[in-house]
């Protein structure tokens, strides 16, 4: 559902197993072939595990010539300006950015090094809440709006409220927006991580034509979040995660009143719903745009908007 570029490292199983099966065999000596694959994957792992970040964030971040970029640092600085001021957020390590880390670890009462470490990147991921409040209302250009609320708990369903431009409510429905969970720590992984939770926030939103994998999205017309407005929507949507869609699918061993699968950053909602909403939305000129399948730029103007917001 998202491309989330270079910020949430991934094992890779078939390298891994091409690269054992390659020792393997140059290795020869009964069962010390064995132990000896498996002693190179345990230091693998705890090489991996090791570093200690936790999505979005992968690496150390610090002041370096030349400058360190990144999606990364956009995010780092985005969470330090909900505490710290922060002159620019643009993606770019600069001096900057280095004194307003200091002045981040030195409030948190951590070692002031001025460099992003596990330590560290941790106590900002505390900063994820963005504080977005949904105002009630629907730009004007827009001919719909769907408002999602949702809890830090994020297996907690909640009731979604689909409105037309005049505020009208159209539909009621019951969604889910609970992303993947950690290989590692078997948690829930936050909303800046690729395959994380929904991001909370004020964002486009758009009708397309249907996913070609039913079984995954179901075999109705998509909604699809276009671009981030403010909260963490802003900073994530598309240019950091893209693919958040408002769809269903035809889930093994799940009927209603079950909880919905969780997904990999999506809004789930049951597939009664999802027909319904497109059939209302045609019904009052809403588009179905060709489906993008993720590609950028989006080529059409987004006819709705989509709005989460954090409950507690």
């Amino acid at each position: 559902h998202s491309h989330f570029f270079f910020l949430c490292p991934k094992f890779d199983e078939k390298k891994t197993f091409f690269f054992f099966s390659f020792f393997t065999k140059k290795i020869q000596g009964g069962r010390m072939n064995f132990f000896l694959c498996i002693t190179i994957l345990g230091s693998l792992l705890s090489f991996s595990s090791s570093l200690g970040f936790t999505c979005p964030f992968s690496r150390p971040l610090s002041l370096t010539k030349p400058f360190i970029m990144g999606d990364d640092v956009k995010i780092m600085q985005t969470l330090l300006n909900r505490t710290i001021a922060v002159d620019d957020v643009d993606g770019c390590f600069g001096p900057a950015t280095q004194s307003s880390l200091l002045l981040f670890q030195k409030k948190a009462g951590l070692p002031e090094t001025g460099v992003m470490d596990e330590t560290t990147s941790n106590q900002l991921l505390e900063y994820i809440p963005d504080g977005y409040k949904d105002d009630g209302l629907i730009p004007s250009g827009f001919l719909y709006k769907v408002f999602i609320p949702v809890y830090r708990d994020r297996s907690i369903e909640t009731a979604a409220t689909l409105y037309s431009a005049n505020g009208s409510v159209l539909h009621v429905f019951q969604v889910r927006t609970h992303g993947q969970n950690d290989n590692t720590t078997g948690l829930a992984m936050n909303e800046l991580c690729g395959d994380g939770s929904t991001p909370t926030g004020l964002m486009t939103f758009d009708l397309n034509s249907p996913e070609p994998d039913p079984v995954s999205y179901g075999p109705y017309p998509i909604n699809r979040a276009v671009q981030g407005i403010s909260g963490n929507a802003l900073t994530v949507i598309s240019n950091i995660r893209d693919g958040i869609l408002l769809h269903t699918g035809e889930w093994a061993d799940w009927s209603p009143p079950n909880n919905m699968p969780n997904s990999h950053g999506c809004v789930h909602a049951h597939p009664d719903d999802i027909k319904y909403i497109w059939q209302v939305l045609i019904s009052i000129g809403v588009e179905m745009r060709q489906n993008t399948y993720g590609s950028l730029p989006y080529p059409y103007t987004p006819q709705g908007i989509l709005s989460i917001q954090l409950l507690d």
